[in-house]
């Protein structure tokens, strides 16, 4: 599903993109975000992010945090397509 992140409070690096290689499943529904996919990740564009940005995932892109500088806050919004 698609997400978008609005960060409130801390800063780090997040990584959006290129490929996960020995992908396992991990069950995130427990944050409402169905199954995610973990493993080593090779590529994808490094952006830093702070208070105030926004930063929108589309379905099926592999991201996440590289490097936090502290403790970092943010909110959630994940979107699903429309059931045809």
């Amino acid at each position: 599903m698609t997400e978008s992140y609005y960060i409130l409070s801390g800063s780090g690096t997040l990584v959006t993109g290129g490929t996960i290689t020995g992908a396992k499943p991990i069950d995130l529904t427990r944050l409402n975000a169905g199954v995610g996919k973990s493993g080593t990740r090779q590529g994808g564009v490094s952006q830093r992010v702070k208070p105030g940005d926004v930063i929108v995932i589309p379905a099926g892109t592999p991201h996440g945090f590289s490097e936090l500088d502290g403790p970092i806050s943010y909110l959630v919004f994940r979107f699903l397509a429309a059931p045809k």
